[in-house]
């Protein structure tokens, strides 16, 4: 490389040729410096998923170990290693201390496997044939609108998971992550007491459906999902104690979706597709519904506040990018209702950005 440091914002003699002469400000080397950030967030999740994947955080949480200690135990090159931990470090996600060894801060905490709130197989997601492979073609993306992981696999997400079982059960226990921290939320959050059953649509391995059961004494649940998730549903029931007030149903929610339930939970199920697939989804709920029925979408929702939406927005990027799906406003599902042949009743703010939408049978 020539004259200018890597990793260092713009100098005042390469922004006076860059600029014809003029110095920049003290502002607009700040800004330049935010920017230098920006480019550089890949190389923060980069390194979060090395203290994942190589279990670093529970190593850690034994007790302070130093570089070389932690290096021994995972089979790595100490000197990469210590640079790698240096700079969580300086992101507040480890401490180091004067003899060189690291400690876990409560960041550092939620990239252990067994702790509240664990963001684990979530920085494990990023290695996923989901994650960063399918950024790379972005521009055509945003060229031509196709999903990045179509265009880097040949398949959509949901096939390229069928096709590689690894990466599949690396999804499903992100996904798992995520709906542990969202649902004990949900189930406060919402008035549940006039309904009798409850069927989670695109439930998963049950555990929103099992928090709303406990919550909700009176209710039965269905869990409705593909075979190849719903099978996994029932050891997780039966450890919730709520199998027996549950009946596990497999099927396709683009066809048909139980009969007779009160309530059709979706939750961070419309997010992943886009309009039409969406309402032919809750066509679907709709349909089967009890008279005075009602759908309730759990999903992120983007604020009207610019300053507040940053996190929906970046999961709406990853949509594009992913799935193909999208973020959406309050308004935007109140039109996937409509254009389904349900009213939009009303929204309840739980664990927020998350949302709770309810749609009503006309």
């Amino acid at each position: 490389m020539s004259q200018g440091n890597i990793g260092e914002a713009p100098g005042p003699t390469g922004a006076r040729r860059a600029a014809g002469g003029a110095r920049p400000t003290e502002e607009v080397r700040t800004a330049a410096a935010a920017v230098l950030r920006m480019i550089w967030g890949v190389h923060v999740s980069r390194a979060v998923y090395v203290v994942a994947a190589l279990g670093i955080a529970e190593l850690l949480a034994r007790g302070p170990m130093t570089a070389a200690q932690l290096a021994q135990a995972t089979q790595a090159h100490e000197p990469s290693l210590y640079r790698v931990l240096r700079l969580l470090a300086s992101l507040g996600v480890l401490t180091e201390h004067e003899d060189r060894s690291f400690t876990l801060t409560i960041l550092g905490e939620r990239l252990r496997a067994d702790v509240p709130a664990s963001m684990r197989s979530w920085a494990m997601l990023v290695d996923c044939g989901g994650g960063m492979r399918s950024f790379e073609p972005i521009i055509e993306t945003v060229k031509t609108g196709e999903p990045g992981l179509d265009i880097a696999y040949g398949s959509g997400l949901f096939e390229f998971l069928a096709a590689h079982p690894d990466q599949a059960q690396q999804f499903q226990a992100a996904m798992s992550e995520r709906t542990a921290a969202l649902a004990p939320s949900v189930a406060a959050g919402y008035d549940f007491s006039a309904m009798r059953t409850v069927a989670d649509i695109g439930g998963g391995k049950g555990t929103l459906l099992a928090a709303i059961l406990r919550a909700h004494g009176h209710l039965r649940g269905i869990l409705f999902d593909l075979p190849s998730v719903a099978a996994d549903a029932a050891a997780l029931l039966q450890a919730e104690g709520v199998a027996d007030r549950c009946e596990i149903v497999a099927g396709d929610f683009f066809q048909d979706v139980p009969d007779g339930a009160d309530g059709y939970v979706l939750a961070n199920v419309l997010h992943d597709w886009e309009d039409a697939a969406s309402v032919r989804i809750l066509s679907a709920c709709r349909r089967a519904m009890a008279k005075d029925g009602r759908v309730l979408i759990v999903e992120r929702l983007i604020p009207d506040d610019p300053a507040d939406a940053v996190p929906v927005l970046l999961s709406d990027l990853t949509m594009l990018v992913i799935t193909g799906g999208k973020e959406r406003t309050n308004a935007e599902y109140g039109q996937l209702l409509a254009d389904a042949g349900m009213t939009f009743a009303s929204v309840q703010q739980v664990a927020p950005p998350y949302g709770i939408i309810e749609g009503l049978a006309p």
